[in-house]
This record gives C-alpha cells, structure tokens and sequence, in this order.
C-alpha cells in the first residue's frame, strides 16, 4: 500500500527544480505522490535550506516554490519557533554519534509529532533516524 503522508526534504526539491541533480529523474517520476498525497509536511527551516541550495542557479524556481508551499492545500509548513528550535537542538545533542544536522534533527522531531514514516529524501540521515528515504528506497512503493 502506497503511503499518503509524506514529509518533504531540502534534497526532493533541489532533484526536482536541478535538472542537472542526479536524482532529478527520480524527483520527477515521485512528484505526482506528492501532488496526490493526503498530507505532505516540511518545516520552515526545509524552505530556509531550499532558498541557500538553490540561490545561485535557481533562485527564480526557489522562490516559486516556496511561494506555492504556503499556498498548496495539502501542504503544511510547520513554522520553527522556540520551542521546536529547543527540541530539535535537543536531539541534535543526544545524538552526537550521527553526523545529523540541526535541520534534520528539526525535521524528524515533526515527524515524530505527525506520525509519519516516510520522507521524500535522498538523505542517509532519515534511515538512521528511523524513517524511509524514498528516492533511496529499492523497495519503490
């Protein structure tokens, strides 16, 4: 069974809107499970690392992209205030045996909270945490 909760990760959009990524075909081929999904979760700080990764060559398509997020009924954008900052940076502390980032840790603390499984992702870092990296995944659903 196909999930339909999703969270989005910096690396799905930067495959996405690089058409030079080598993911970027895999990005393409999952954007209509997003597109159909019942939910799909990102953080502030996701948009934050979209708009650093692509503001040399596509800043244009970065802008657009974080523009629609707000816009995109089935897309919720948790905002990063104190509190989630706190336990992510919680996490971030815990786990100085992984060589995860404070965005990530900020990442899997929502899914942790929403109860999701299944990020759009490329990043190693959400296996070891627990969850499933689709554009990683031999097991496509």
């Amino acid at each position: 069974m196909k999930p339909t909760r999703f969270f989005l990760d910096t690396a799905f959009v930067q495959a996405l809107l690089n058409k030079n990524d080598q993911y970027h075909r895999i990005a393409q081929s999952r954007l209509s499970e997003l597109r159909t999904a019942r939910e799909v979760w990102t953080t502030e700080a996701i948009l934050i690392e979209i708009g650093n990764a692509l503001s040399t060559a596509h800043r244009a398509a970065a802008t657009r992209f974080i523009s629609q997020c707000y816009a995109t009924p089935n897309l919720h954008v948790v905002p990063v205030d104190t509190r989630l900052l706190n336990r992510g940076l919680d996490l971030y502390d815990q786990r100085a045996d992984k060589e995860w980032g404070l965005t990530d840790c900020i990442s899997f603390v929502v899914m942790s909270d929403q109860n999701l499984t299944h990020a759009m992702t490329t990043d190693r870092h959400f296996i070891q945490a627990g969850f499933r990296a689709l554009m990683r995944d031999s097991e496509s659903e």
